[in-house]
């Protein structure tokens, strides 16, 4: 860090940037001369071996993001370093230095004889590893650079907030844990759920050995959120990590773990974020406004988490540096992007081997990561990998938390479904589809029937709406009320809410054990009933794939196994074996790296000078470009949100990291195609940044819509 810190703007004692200085103090027009380059040169010459390059990339991309290695190198060929940069070198950055690099290979043998796709696999995770080093100084760089410059200004006055130990959080959610258990209901589910968190726990207490990759293996409803974050923090304790971080793979979830963090642990030491809202503006004015993650508790998406270790952009890279000694919770590891698995699980295993990680897979549906020569050789070898609770735990949970019987019961259009749930004699349920435009249709068919005391639950609703939905749903069904949901893939996971009865359309194994974790959840009822239907009007598109190649693997252990054996661990490996090979196929990909993302980063210490960040930055996106985030005025707090990013667009003021919080929890993703014909204001053009102007696209109950009816709602 010293020689980032002394480097780095060398170049600001060229004779051309003291002019560019001069003029712009004496009120003259300047043109901003280039500095960075100077110390990329200087590394290049100076650092001996490939650690040159290495910081090359780093010095150059600290104004302007990650460059391009061909473009860079091929420019500094013909850079010279002025005779004043030279003279103005600190004693200790004169002659060549030595710095040592990670250790390739990070600590694994390869067996001799290895087939090539594990040769291949293994050799593109060295490389792998090779450009994480270099994301981690750029991090590191433009974090104590952005820092130090905002300590200077007149807007970084206030006190940052003050954290609590990691040791003091433990203490906390461990007193607030017991708490629940000595006052909870004396259940069974009650009294496995306190054995899953004392094992959790006691797990943590345990010399590791190496650096093993964990497993938390519980079905739905067994506390595995708040078991999981019992065993980091205590590991975190004893191992000297620096912090938490909480994975978690959909928007429409983390509000309500965050929520949950910041109830027991401190508002002030929970960090939320997700938002890609003017993420790829990367400006001098609006970096204040970026996350550093500075804080014990993360709590993210996967988007948010693989796309900044991905990305080239500044205001995306700043945090990367806080990743390194964290413990880091995969929440549903079984959703991470199969299209990418491959640049993921690099990614994963260079934090995991190199930067101090400890990486924990937390699902009710464990996928099979385990490196297998021919079918899988880009997982962890199985030595590596560890059961937090024990195989013998995990076994007994999946036989004694069984709280529910799943029932196929084949096409049915919506009025046929409903005609099915009428004749149940049920009160209360939870419909399950996969497009919004099902769940709104089946809204409709629902009520048009006379169904009464119904509610509605998708990605159109901003997070402040769906929390608000959430919660009166959850009092209804608390108070034994009846109550009616209909909902998309949002209410599938994360979700703390128990139905005595789910309908669930055509999906993956994975998802359907989601969706059951919804139905009889606290084991309310001797067992709930999960019904699994085929929807003909269901027609999944291209960017779906996931869920439709899910629903036919499904089809296909279904052909050799019945529907009450699906949730145990042989017919679960057997099904992510069939998954991720259709995936494979669909992807016409030997390694699942659809983009091409592995081949950009190379397999030879060699290639570091070829590396395109950019490109890669452009190739990883977890979801489709084309997408932009609109601003929802929902009830008073958005009304207030509105007032205040007019105001600061009036004087001229960027959003502070602050505003772009509050925006989170008031954002809906519209897709390109209706983008153009949505009714919306712009709140603050400066930052990008855009409201719904009619309040007539906004329904209270469905959300945003995709054109308007011919009433009005107020907000």
């Amino acid at each position: 860090m010293r020689l980032l810190a002394l480097a780095h703007d060398m170049g600001k004692a060229s004779r051309a940037w003291q002019q560019y200085l001069r003029d712009s103090a004496e009120g003259r027009s300047a043109d901003i001369t280039d500095h960075k380059t100077a110390a990329a040169k200087w590394a290049l010459e100076n650092i001996e071996g490939p650690m040159g390059a290495l910081l090359a990339y780093a010095f150059a991309g600290h104004h302007s993001g990650l460059p391009n290695g061909v473009e860079l190198f091929a420019k500094l060929r013909d850079f010279e370093l002025t005779p004043e940069v030279m003279d103005s070198l600190p004693e200790e950055l004169r002659g060549n230095l030595q710095l040592s690099l990670p250790k390739l290979g990070h600590g694994q043998t390869m067996a001799p004889g290895a087939p090539r796709a594990v040769q291949n696999a293994m050799a593109g995770e060295c490389a792998m590893l090779l450009s994480m080093v270099v994301r981690m100084l750029h991090s590191s760089l433009i974090d104590a650079d952005w820092t130090a410059t905002a300590q200077n200004s007149d807007e970084c006055s206030k006190e940052l907030p003050q954290h609590s130990p990691l040791t003091t959080l433990s203490d906390k959610l461990e007193a607030h844990l017991q708490q629940i258990e000595r006052n909870g209901k004396n259940t069974h589910i009650n009294a496995l759920r306190q054995k899953i968190h004392e094992t959790c726990y006691a797990a943590a207490e345990q010399e590791p050995g190496g650096t093993p990759i964990y497993r938390l293996n519980v079905p739905t409803g067994g506390g595995k959120t708040l078991s999981s974050l019992s065993f980091a923090l205590r590991h975190a304790v004893l191992c000297n990590k620096q912090r938490v971080i909480y994975v978690i793979p959909f928007t429409s979830i983390i509000e309500q773990t965050a929520g949950q963090f910041r109830k027991v642990l401190g508002a002030e030491n929970v960090l939320e974020h997700h938002s890609n809202v003017s993420e790829e503006n990367d400006n001098e004015e609006n970096r204040r406004a970026s996350e550093n993650w500075d804080a014990p508790i993360i709590v993210t998406t996967s988007v948010q988490f693989f796309e900044s270790l991905f990305s080239n952009q500044n205001r995306r890279c700043r945090k990367l540096h806080n990743i390194a000694q964290s413990v880091i919770i995969f929440d549903e590891a079984q959703t991470l992007p199969t299209h990418l698995l491959a640049p993921c699980i690099a990614a994963m295993k260079a934090l995991q081997y190199e930067f101090g990680c400890t990486l924990v897979l937390c699902t009710a549906t464990q996928p099979a990561f385990t490196r297998d020569a021919e079918l899988f050789p880009i997982g962890w070898d199985a030595s590596e990998s560890r059961s937090l609770i024990g195989e013998e735990l995990e076994t007994r949970l999946q036989q004694e938390m069984k709280r529910v019987e799943v029932e196929n019961v084949g096409r049915k259009n919506k009025e046929e479904l409903v005609d099915h749930f009428l004749a149940s004699g049920n009160e209360s349920a939870l419909f399950i589809v996969n497009l919004t435009r099902q769940a709104q249709e089946l809204f409709a068919t629902l009520r048009n029937r006379g169904v009464e005391n119904m509610y509605h639950l998708s990605a159109r609703m901003c997070p402040a709406h769906r929390t608000e939905v959430l919660h009166e749903v959850c009092d209804r069904l608390e108070n034994h009320m009846p109550t009616v949901l209909v909902a998309t893939r949002v209410v599938e996971a994360g979700v703390d809410i128990s139905f005595p009865v789910v309908y669930r359309d055509k999906c993956g194994l994975d998802s359907l054990a989601q969706s059951a974790g919804r139905c009889n959840r606290h084991g309310e009822l001797p067992m709930g009933k999960v019904f699994y239907f085929d929807d003909p009007d269901s027609s999944l598109s291209a960017n779906m794939a996931d869920l439709r190649e899910g629903n036919y693997a499904l089809d296909d252990v279904l052909h050799d196994h019945a529907m009450e054996q699906v949730f145990e661990n042989g017919v679960i490996e057997e099904y992510f074996r069939r998954f991720y090979d259709r995936m494979r196929q669909l992807c016409k990909s030997e390694n699942w790296d659809e983009k091409g993302i592995m081949p950009l980063i190379g397999q030879f210490a060699d290639l570091v000078r070829a590396w395109d960040f950019p490109g890669i930055a452009e190739k990883f996106r977890i979801i489709p470009e084309g997408q932009h985030s609109l601003i929802i005025p929902y009830g008073d707090a958005g009304e207030k949100l509105r007032s205040r990013l007019l105001e600061l667009q009036r004087l001229e003021l960027m959003p502070t990291r602050e505003d772009y919080r509050e925006i989170q929890r008031f954002s809906v993703s519209v897709y390109a195609q209706e983008w153009q014909n949505i009714s919306r204001e712009p709140v603050h053009e400066a930052a990008g940044l855009f409201m719904l102007a009619d309040a007539a696209w906004y329904d209270k109950e469905r959300g945003l819509l995709r054109e308007p009816p011919d009433c009005n709602y107020v907000f």
